[in-house]
């Protein structure tokens, strides 16, 4: 058995980390610690086929919010932030439902309504590839789905590490696509 500290990972008798040189934050940072150019990143309401057909089917179905009303909402915190944003942006008024399923992460969203839970507002970032094969259905297409700016936050002298250079330059490259 290797010892925690020979492993790379803390022991408590190791030093606490210096801190992270690179994170995407949904807030502008303040203080020392410089904000690269945003990416905006859309969000999107769907759920899996199934459930689509059984939106598509309801007698309302011109109505999305009369549409969703018993079909499970998925999220990952009970507050439901992200979908009533999206409720408040795109339809301009209070969402009325509850969470059927609360699950740790924005991830763990993902994987439960592919699986048939319910309906969720998503990143399009997470769920693109499942709406591209399928597994995942759009709901309603707004005129303008509502964005979240994202911040690529580098700790300042973090630029001096050319391995740090290196993937906050390709996460720049890659945020043109989010």
């Amino acid at each position: 058995m290797i010892p925690a500290g020979r492993r790379g990972c803390s022991s408590p008798s190791s030093p606490a980390p210096r801190g992270h040189d690179l994170l995407i934050a949904t807030r502008r940072p303040r203080g020392r610690l410089v904000a690269l150019p945003p990416a905006d990143e859309e969000y999107l309401l769907v759920a899996a086929p199934g459930w689509a057909r059984h939106v598509e089917e309801h007698p309302s179905a011109e109505d999305i919010c009369t549409a969703v009303r018993d079909v499970p909402l998925v999220t990952y915190a009970e507050e439901l932030p992200i979908v009533r944003r999206y409720w408040r942006n795109v339809f301009g008024k209070q969402l009325s439902a509850r969470a059927a399923v609360t699950v740790p992460n924005l991830y763990a969203v993902v994987s439960a309504v592919t699986a048939g839970a319910g309906y969720s507002v998503l990143p399009r970032s997470l769920c693109e590839e499942h709406l591209c094969d399928g597994r995942l259905a759009l709901l309603h297409e707004p005129v303008e789905p509502p964005l979240s700016t994202l911040f690529l936050v580098q700790r300042p002298g973090a630029d001096a590490n050319p391995d740090v250079v290196r993937v906050r330059d390709r996460l720049q490259h890659a945020a043109r696509t989010w």
